[in-house]
């Protein structure tokens, strides 16, 4: 659900040797490789990473690079489409070392790309914004700045308006569709989610991914049959569309079936690639902490902690660590989890650095948390102090710069400043634990209208996170029993959780 596609209709073949220039129209992305396989190879890769076809639209990448090794802008697409760290790392190095060979677009996306994969904001953003106003008509050029912003930082509202500005480019660009749909979703609108829906099912209609997109989104708005019976629909489709399998464990986790979502996880992951085997076998650890048996779910995280160790995942080693962390019921227990997570991270791994200050913001967050729950107000300080520090080292970085708002919100509030808290877990309005802690500043701040709101906003939050299977289905039984009470003005919290 996350892609772009290159069209190429024009191949202009100079002599043995030259580069070869192509572009289908005005509006296209411009390409340039010496050989016509490696061209092939490159548009079949993306038209499959379009319709989430993964493995198959990386093997073409990886098939573009090697037909042609110098392929500049090959190297650095199969550096932002893979899910492997490592992987990663190697492609950017490569891109990065044959870029001389590169057009003038192709090397604007390579610095944007790579200074992003190193953690360099400024230069990427610069160099985004100069491809961007360089090249105004290039639809791809437009859907990969919005899918940037929105997949890795987080940015749903800066991302649509690039999406709508793809599809007055090119109304029957897809994909476009697709991803201002999940724009429009994480922002709540889901009217105009599924008007998106529509129309990118309507132009693709026998492909699987839209109705996996349908799906998702169904689970989102909390449409869980509906959610059910798209992902069947797609896997009808096409039976070796995991993503599909995958949601199916999604949806029964949020549905409350934590067996049926493992045997369904199982499936997804038993066909998966090392690093998707990772990823979801987090999700399926998860499950455990849903059903309230920390046992199994020390014994599942830890064992995706070797996994990923094993493989050199160290962003996801650590992320295992820190859903450990976040459902210990001591203290002590929670903190030595984190500080093992943020070891992992000061090793030396081939992961791009930014995926490890994005995991390193998210592990200082949860320990500021973690310390204030157990009233150390050092450590919490401290803490937030290093957190600031990384921000300031990081200053584009949506992600991190979210992290640190809600780590600020939750020091806000316990001690007592309930409009700073308020200002900054707004800035951190789609995590759980943010939002909950919204809520608390809200009614301390005599926000009634705001709390109500949030609070129906929190009770239907329905994503696969550590985060919402700590906080959501406690805050919906809290929510139960306070409308239920004959007598709500005995418990002041009940008006906001109506």
């Amino acid at each position: 659900m996350r892609s772009i596609k290159v069209s190429i209709l024009a191949v202009l073949l100079v002599n043995l040797g030259l580069r070869v220039f192509a572009h289908d129209t005005p509006t296209s992305m411009h390409i340039s490789t010496k050989s016509p396989q490696a061209h092939a190879f490159f548009e079949k890769g993306l038209e499959k990473m379009e319709m989430l076809h993964i493995e198959d639209g990386l093997q073409n990448l990886r098939n573009a690079v090697k037909a042609d090794p110098q392929f500049a802008l090959g190297h650095i697409f199969l550096m932002f489409f893979s899910q492997d760290p490592t992987e990663q790392v190697a492609e950017r190095e490569k891109a990065l070392a044959t870029s001389s060979s590169a057009n003038a677009e192709e090397k604007l996306i390579i610095d944007w790309l790579a200074n992003a994969s190193q953690a360099h904001m400024l230069p990427a953003i610069q160099a985004m914004n100069e491809v961007l106003q360089n090249y105004p008509r290039d639809k791809h050029l437009h859907w990969l700045a919005g899918w940037w912003l929105l997949v890795d930082h987080n940015q749903a509202s800066r991302a649509a308006v690039l999406f709508e500005r793809v599809m007055e480019i090119d109304p029957k660009f897809a994909d476009a569709y697709n991803e201002a749909a999940y724009c429009y979703a994480r922002q709540n609108n889901f009217e105009k989610a599924f008007a998106n829906i529509k129309h990118y099912t309507e132009l693709v209609p026998n492909e699987p991914n839209p109705q996996d997109t349908f799906a998702e989104i169904s689970r989102m708005a909390g449409r869980f049959e509906d959610a059910l019976t798209h992902y069947r629909m797609s896997l009808k489709i096409d039976p070796t569309f995991h993503e599909s399998q995958l949601g199916l464990g999604d949806t029964y986790a949020l549905m409350g079936d934590q067996n049926k979502a493992r045997a369904e996880y199982a499936k997804a992951i038993e066909s998966a690639s090392p690093a998707q085997k990772v990823l979801w076998s987090l999700q399926a650890a998860t499950t455990y902490v849903r059903e309230g048996d920390l046992a199994s779910a020390d014994k599942a995280f830890s064992a995706v902690a070797e996994q990923a160790h094993a493989k050199d995942f160290a962003n996801l080693e650590s992320e295992a660590y820190r859903s450990m962390s976040m459902y210990q019921l001591e203290a002590a227990a929670s903190l030595r989890l984190l500080d093992k997570a943020a070891a992992v991270l000061k090793e030396d791994h081939k992961v791009p650095q930014s995926l490890l200050n994005q995991e390193l913001a998210i592990v200082l967050r949860t320990r500021v948390e973690r310390a204030i729950a157990g009233n150390n107000k050092e450590l919490a300080a401290a803490t937030l102090k290093q957190l600031q520090e990384l921000a300031e080292a990081n200053s584009a970085d949506g992600l991190i710069e979210t992290a640190l708002h809600g780590a600020t919100g939750a020091v806000a509030l316990a001690a007592g400043n309930y409009a700073d808290a308020v200002n900054n877990f707004e800035d951190d309005d789609s995590n759980a634990i943010s939002m909950r802690g919204l809520i608390t500043a809200y009614e301390k701040n005599g926000q009634e209208g705001n709390a109500r709101r949030l609070g129906a906003k929190l009770a239907a939050l329905n994503v696969p996170l550590i985060e919402q299977a700590l906080v959501v289905p406690e805050f919906r039984k809290q929510r139960a029993a306070m409308t239920a009470k004959t007598n709500p003005a005995l418990d002041p919290r009940a008006k906001y959780l109506k």
